[in-house]
């Protein structure tokens, strides 16, 4: 392990910067964080450009980059083994100088707008309960969120709002008149396991980063999108939506379909509304692909025409054709953060948020046939439902490991190559590549 050629300051502020690289906190750096990053830095931002640094660094060939492998690359430029001026040691030092000027005014560089609309997005899930009188309304246009967390509770309840009754509220502390800290840290200790036993990476996340969020807002941030995400993302799947089974492709099996992490789904959702309103557009993604709002447009007019227009599309300004998407997303009561200028710059997080929110308001989808309905039959078991099996599978899916994702627990795991994978996740090595090919 890497760690051996740092002190342990220097692994701290590794920590900071590999965790400001890690936008959503799960304990990767992926492809379209990286982008953000080499945005930042007035880097080339092309995908192709993109790949090749991830390949760089990528020991165990899962398209990201780790925490070890980020400290391996870090030691072969401290011990002269690789230089920093190209390639992704280039990136590193930039960066780090990067964090270096936001450090020195006591501040860590994060998205303005996403703390802005995660603030608003609380306010209107818990704003009316009164365990949290005391903390709410959050102030959107500041770091006001980071402070409000400091004793667990607003987190502890949102939790239980991205998965309910993970957390027993009689075993959380709440205001009476002021939590002691010895009351605050048993608060944070069972908001860390909650979230871990909800498949949340909880990665550089502690008490201290919680009691003083405001110090580590990027942190703060990482983790509050995580919830958000869950909370949206948590009901699109065959079991709650069996009419799903229409997002088969041609040659596919049923199997296919269930393999689909949920944001996957939701593209794929996207796309079948598209292809039946006659669009030649099809979304890869929730930044470029949606910015120009086309998109947007006619999937609203397609899953709810006697209520959404597309006159949008003959609007020329971006930014009056988003503020007419959120118009018409009003008119079906999606209740979304996103502001027109979010839609207009691409911000991922947030577009894939009100990609959600529309899909779980208005799915725009008929009821099955009886053919259909057969196809779908499997679903109607309920084996995975069950506290512990959640638990495991959650954890499995949070790592992150490349075309694996579970849907239930005891199906996808039965053959042993699923759990195969974890293992060698878990330490890399250890089992034999042959032996699940």
């Amino acid at each position: 392990m890497a760690t051996q050629y740092f002190e342990t300051k220097e692994l701290e502020e590794l920590k900071v910067q590999f965790a400001d690289m890690d936008a959503d906190g799960d304990g990767f750096v992926v492809a379209e964080e990286l982008q953000v990053v080499l945005k930042n830095l007035k880097m080339d931002t092309s995908m192709h450009h993109i790949k090749e640094l991830i390949a760089e660094v990528d020991r165990n060939g899962n398209g990201k980059v780790e925490w070890d492998e980020f400290l391996v690359i870090v030691a072969d430029i401290k011990q002269g083994k690789r230089g920093d001026s190209s390639g992704f040691g280039n990136v590193v030092k930039e960066h780090k100088k990067l964090i270096q000027v936001k450090g020195a005014v006591g501040t860590h560089s994060f998205a303005e707008e996403e703390m802005i609309a995660f603030a608003e997005h609380l306010n209107n899930t818990l704003g009316h309960d009164p365990d949290l009188d005391y903390l709410m309304p959050i102030k959107p246009d500041s770091v006001d969120l980071c402070r409000r967390v400091k004793d667990g509770v607003l987190l502890a309840k949102f939790i239980n709002v991205a998965v309910k009754d993970t957390i027993d509220e009689r075993a959380l502390n709440k205001k009476k008149d002021k939590l002691s800290p010895f009351q605050i840290n048993e608060n944070i200790n069972l908001v860390i396991a909650a979230a871990k036993s909800i498949g949340i990476s909880v990665v550089n996340v502690g008490a201290a980063e919680i009691t003083n969020g405001e110090k580590f807002p990027h942190i703060i941030l990482g983790l509050i999108w995580q919830l958000v995400k869950l909370q949206l993302l948590n009901s699109i799947n065959l079991k709650n939506h069996p009419e799903l089974v229409r997002l088969l492709e041609e040659g596919e099996e049923l199997s296919d379909l269930l393999k689909l992490p949920p944001d996957q789904l939701l593209l794929r959702w996207f796309n079948y509304h598209l292809k039946n309103a006659g669009s030649k557009r099809r979304v890869a993604n929730f930044g470029g692909d949606v910015k120009d709002s086309e998109c947007y447009t006619v999937l609203l007019h397609q899953i709810a025409p006697g209520v959404c227009d597309n006159a949008a599309l003959s609007d020329p300004d971006v930014k009056s054709r988003a503020t007419k998407v959120l118009g018409n997303a009003r008119k079906l009561n999606v209740q979304t953060f996103i502001k027109p200028e979010d839609i207009v710059k691409g911000n991922p997080r947030l577009n894939l948020a009100f990609t959600a929110a529309i899909f779980n308001q208005c799915p725009g989808l008929d009821p099955l046939s009886k053919e259909e309905m057969e196809k779908a039959g499997m679903m109607e078991d309920d084996v995975g439902d069950s506290r512990e099996e959640r638990a495991f599978r959650l954890w499995i899916n949070s790592m992150g490991i490349q075309d694996l994702y579970l849907n239930n627990l005891f199906e996808d795991c039965k053959d042993g190559l699923a759990l195969l994978r974890v293992i060698d996740h878990i330490e890399h090595g250890v089992v034999s590549r042959r032996t699940w090919k």
